[in-house]
Parts: C-alpha cells; structure tokens; sequence
C-alpha cells in the first residue's frame, strides 16, 4: 500500500531532473521519493503524494521533534506546493538546466558520512591525524543541531575521541625524538584509545547513515 509504483517514480524523477523540490540541488541517485502524507498517517501509496527530495532535506522533513518543538516542521501542504512548485519550473523553464552541466552536490551530513569512512581508515595507519573538517563544516551550517537526541549525542561523543586521539598523535609527533623513552607513553596512549575512537567511529557512521536512509515506510510518529 504504502510502496511507490517504480514507473511513476521513474517519471517523477525524470520529471524533477533528479533534483531535489526542496532545495533544487541535483542529487544524482543521492535521493528519495518520500510521502508527503506518511503511511502512519493514512499516507497512500500512489505517486501523488511522492515527493522527490535529496538526503539531506530528506532529514530534515523528518527530524522535527514534536516533544521539543524548536523551529518550523514540514507540513503536507508546504510540500506539496514546493512539488507544485518545482515540477512547475522544471517543465516551463527547461533552458536553466541547459546553463551548466549537474553537479551532485553533497550535503553537510553526506560529507560527514565520507570523512566517517576516511576516519576509519586512517584509524589503521598508525599516527595518522584524523579529518574534523566536514563535522566542523556541519556544525557551521548547523546541519546537527536538529538531528534525533541519541544521533546527536552519538556524533558528538566520537568527535570528542577523535579530538582527544589527534592531540596525542599531535604531542607524539612533535616530541623530541631523542627523548625516545619519553615518546613511549604516548605511544602506548594511542594505541589504547585508537580502537575506542574506531568503535565509536563505525557506530556514528552506522547510525548517521540509517538515519538518512530510513525507510520512511515503516516511520511511526
């Protein structure tokens, strides 16, 4: 009941440009069709009431929390019109797609997935410092604030290690190398909590990425 019609969502697609109705950025296949009206709450399954959006605004449609209202939640009519809206430019304004070619722009959240798995990596190099660009980026943009408490608590908690294994691997590299038994201690440190900081690292990733690829299908209020 609740599943869109692949076709349909094929044309809806084809219909957007691939681009979100919300923010207008091209996604490539970093997207979603998602219910304007949620199957929880009687939301049909017909592509009416499909609307294209990227992952990022995606999130956003659905982080609201009711029992903390803070901002302005997406209603089924706002999104209808931004669908209205969009579809509308897209099929009378076809010459802005002809401007510059797409470019699959990712979102702050997306970004903060692939520096996730950059981290992961590096955890197993040995002293490598890890990247807080992209989660220094999304907190400018304010990307997190509004995510579900627990994501929320998650990501901030992994940064918190991330930080604390960089400045160990920030003292260890900028000690005096003569000092070799001074360096040990600070060796050993990063070798105790790099494994910690990768635990907390796939968890965060993990949790980012079923929160922004959630089956909308199954959402309860």
């Amino acid at each position: 009941m609740g599943k869109f019609n692949p076709n349909d969502v094929a044309n809806l697609l084809v219909k957007c440009h691939r681009r979100c109705c919300i923010c207008h950025r091209f996604c490539g296949f970093k997207m979603e069709t998602d219910h304007i009206e949620p199957t929880y709450e009687s939301g049909e399954g017909n592509i009416d009431n499909a609307i294209p959006v990227c992952l990022e605004c995606h999130a956003e449609i659905h982080c609201y929390n009711p029992k903390h209202p803070i901002g302005r939640k997406f209603s089924p009519t706002e999104l209808r019109q931004h669908k209205k809206q969009w579809l509308s430019i897209c099929m009378d304004k076809p010459e802005i797609f002809a401007q510059a070619a797409p470019i699959s722009e990712a979102g702050p959240l997306n970004s903060l997935v692939d520096e996730l798995e950059y981290n992961l990596e590096a955890c197993e190099r040995s002293a490598s410092l890890l990247s807080i660009e992209q989660f220094n980026e999304a907190m400018r943009r304010g990307a997190i604030s509004f995510l579900e408490p627990n994501l929320k608590e998650t990501i901030y908690s992994t940064y918190a290690e991330i930080n604390r294994l960089n400045q160990l691997v920030d003292s260890f590299a900028h000690q005096d190398s003569s000092t070799r038994g001074a360096r040990q201690p600070l060796k050993n440190d990063i070798n105790k909590f790099t494994p910690i900081t990768k635990k907390a690292i796939e968890e965060a990733k993990d949790k980012l990425l079923k929160y922004l690829e959630r089956d909308t299908d199954n959402e309860v209020p």
